[in-house]
């Protein structure tokens, strides 16, 4: 009953994501080389762009096939081993071919030659599917702990009080208004959870603490309102949640949680450089304060994809500040270099390896039909003496 479900579905999705992560992890180095070599002259959006790159790569099931591709290295490394095996294997034969008489039967030979290998073929096939097994345990875990904090996140935020001081929410509707979302978002207090932040995607509230709906001036809540719906302009908990939904196919793969981990961070640095648009230039270090701010009463109670928070990493927190001070809005317009990077890194990637590139799988299918045809030669030798 369950056999047929096993071979059809779960192995070919279990193959699917263990290439996809393999050529993924090579996005991944590509995306960091890039970050790097083009630290400056790629704006804070244009580094988070290229992450999107690799969502792209992890969703589609299939992708057209194509010479020039970032995933050749890897056919050339294979084809290189192959060869090795190839040479190796055919010294091997040779040796035997020495060693046995020359009026011997060429079938006896060609059995030693091709062995059936029940046995191994059985232990591989066991060994597939324990891995198989072990990954199916991976997922159903994950998914298991995602939705049982989120369900427990959701009904937290349920019972939190909504924020009713006129001053809050007239600074709110300004920064709406400003920003040209007509989408009706709340404000509720947070509790327990890492505030300030966006929550949910149907029904989007923002969540502030209670200490910051008192003690925070007019222009600090403007600052943390400009951020927060810059996560809601930038869909950035959809594609939180996107990512996170991928990385539990992929639990197994380090570098694409290590991916994961510096597109939050890619993301949060992005926001503030649109929020940092609709205020101004002589704001920039107010602005860059309260975010200092609020990191030293900061909680991490809750961490989730679908909440939009701060990170309080030093180093994330010190690159956010160079870029603030640094920050000009005519960077944030269409940058030549960026486009051309996207462009050019999506259409190296978004490709497989072309086929005919592997052309070693010839020579393997070919190497057997010559060893098996070799025998035939040394038994008609004799014939001609």
């Amino acid at each position: 009953m369950f056999h047929p479900l096993w071979n059809s579905y779960l192995s070919s999705i279990f193959d699917w994501v263990i290439e996809t992560s393999i050529l993924a992890s090579v996005l991944v180095g590509f995306i960091l080389c890039i970050k790097i070599v083009l630290k400056n002259w790629l704006t804070p959006r244009w580094k988070y762009a290229l992450w999107l790159i690799l969502i792209v790569r992890l969703i589609l099931p299939w992708l057209p096939e194509s010479s020039f591709s970032i995933y050749s290295i890897l056919s050339k490394g294979y084809e290189s081993s192959q060869f090795f095996i190839q040479e190796n294997t055919s010294i091997w034969h040779v040796k035997e071919n020495i060693h046995e008489p020359k009026t011997s039967i060429s079938t006896q030979k060609i059995t030693k030659e091709v062995p059936t290998g029940g046995k191994n073929n059985n232990w591989n096939l066991s060994v597939y599917n324990i891995l198989l097994l072990f990954w199916i345990l991976g997922v159903l875990v994950s998914v298991f702990f995602m939705i049982l904090i989120n369900r427990r996140l959701y009904i937290y935020v349920g019972k939190q009080p909504a924020i009713t001081e006129k001053r809050v929410l007239d600074i709110f509707e300004k920064c709406k208004k400003d920003m040209l979302i007509k989408k009706d978002i709340s404000l509720s207090l947070s509790g327990k959870i890492s505030s300030p932040t966006l929550f949910g995607i149907r029904n989007p509230r923002i969540l502030l603490d209670e200490n910051h709906v008192k003690y925070l001036n007019d222009n600090q809540l403007r600052y943390i309102f400009y951020h927060e719906l810059s996560h809601f302009k930038r869909k950035d908990i959809i594609i939180n949640l996107l990512m996170h939904c991928l990385l539990i196919l992929n639990w197994f793969n380090p570098i694409l949680w290590y991916a994961y981990y510096a597109m939050r961070e890619d993301q949060e640095i992005a926001c503030d450089n649109l929020a940092l648009t609709f205020i101004n230039p002589e704001e920039k270090i107010a602005y860059g304060q309260t975010i200092i701010t609020l990191l030293e009463q900061y909680s991490t109670y809750y961490r989730t994809p679908t909440l939009a928070n701060f990170s309080r990493n030093k180093a994330i927190l010190k690159r956010r500040i160079i870029m603030i001070k640094k920050f000009n809005k005519n960077s944030y317009r269409w940058s030549a270099v960026g486009l051309a990077t996207i462009l050019g890194l999506s259409t190296l990637s978004l490709v497989n390896i072309n086929a005919e590139e592997t052309s070693y799988k010839k020579n393997i299918v070919e190497q057997p039909k010559k060893e098996v045809e070799q025998p035939k030669k040394e038994v008609e030798q004799p014939k001609e003496i």
